[in-house]
C-alpha cells in the first residue's frame, strides 16, 4: 500500500464520515436522543467503511490545503444535514398534524415529556409519532431512506457536496409536505369539530338554559376521539405516501448538487 494510496482512502473516508454525521444528526429514528452522541459517530464511520471500497474504484480525493479541508468538512456536514432534514419531515408532518387535533379536541394542555426529542408534545402529537414511527419502521423506510443516501455517493463524490441556489430552493420548497400533510391528517376531526361547534351554536340559541360550554367541552372531546379511532388508518397510507414523495424530493436534491 503506497502512502499516495493510503491518504486517497483516508480523504475518500473522512468525506464520506462527515456527510454520514450530517445525515445522522437529523434522520429519523436515528437522530433521537436515545442515541448517543458516540453511537451515532461509530454507525457514520462504519457507513463509510461500508461504502469505501465502492468509493476507491470510481473516485479520486483532490488535494486539500488546511482551508479546504475546512470548507469540505461544512460542504459534507451540510450535504448530509439537508437530505437528513427532508427525511425527517414526515415524522414532524405527523406531530403537526396530531397537535393541531389536540387544540381541536380540548387536549392541547395535555403535555407529556418525549425523551426522545427531549420536548414536550400534546398526548395526541406524541402518539401520531409514536405510531407513525412505528409504521415507518415496519415498512422498513429507515432503510429505504439510508439506502437513497448511500446512493448519492454514487451522483455526488467526496469533496463534490456544493449547495447551489436550485438545491436549497428545493429543500426549502420541500417544508411544504409538512404544512399540507399535517393539515391533510387533520382535516378530519377539524371538519366534525367544526360541526360539532355549529350543531352547539344552535343548540345554545334555542335552549339557552343548557351550560353550552361545559356540554361542548365533552361532546368535543367524544367526537375527536371517535373520529381517531375510525380515521387510525389513514397514518398507513399517509407514511408510505410522505416517504415516496421525501424520497424523490432527495433524489432531485441529489441531482441538483450532482457535479
Amino acid at each position: 500500500m503506497t502512502q499516495a494510496y493510503f491518504l486517497n482512502a483516508f480523504g475518500l473516508f473522512l468525506a464520506a464520515t462527515v456527510r454520514f454525521s450530517g445525515f445522522f444528526l437529523y434522520t429519523p429514528v436515528f437522530s433521537g436522543n436515545q442515541i448517543s452522541a458516540r453511537v451515532k459517530a461509530g454507525l457514520s464511520a462504519l457507513c463509510a467503511l461500508l461504502v469505501l471500497p465502492a468509493l476507491l474504484q470510481t473516485h479520486t480525493f483532490p488535494a486539500l490545503s488546511a482551508g479546504g479541508y475546512a470548507i469540505l468538512v461544512i460542504k459534507e456536514l451540510s450535504f448530509g444535514f439537508a437530505i437528513g432534514f427532508v427525511a425527517i419531515l414526515a415524522e414532524s408532518a405527523l406531530r403537526m398534524g396530531g397537535n393541531m387535533i389536540g387544540m381541536q379536541i380540548g387536549f392541547s394542555f395535555v403535555q407529556v415529556a418525549d425523551p426522545i426529542s427531549g420536548q414536550s408534545l400534546g398526548i395526541v402529537a406524541d402518539s401520531f409519532r409514536l405510531l407513525g414511527m412505528l409504521i415507518f419502521l415496519c415498512i422498513n423506510g429507515h432503510l429505504i431512506i439510508l439506502k437513497a443516501f448511500f446512493d448519492s455517493f454514487l451522483k455526488i463524490p467526496p469533496a463534490g457536496a456544493d449547495l447551489n441556489i436550485l438545491a436549497i430552493k428545493e429543500i426549502m420548497e420541500s417544508t411544504k409536505v409538512l404544512f399540507v400533510s399535517g393539515l391533510q391528517v387533520a382535516m378530519p376531526i377539524i371538519a366534525v369539530t367544526l360541526i360539532s361547534d355549529v350543531a352547539l351554536g344552535i343548540i345554545a340559541r334555542t335552549v339557552p338554559k343548557i351550560n353550552i360550554f361545559q356540554l361542548g367541552f365533552a361532546i368535543k372531546i367524544l367526537a375527536g376521539l371517535l373520529m381517531i379511532v375510525l380515521f387510525i388508518h389513514i397514518l398507513g397510507d399517509a407514511s408510505r405516501d410522505l416517504l415516496e414523495i421525501l424520497l424523490n424530493k432527495i433524489f432531485e436534491i441529489s441531482r441538483l448538487i450532482s457535479p
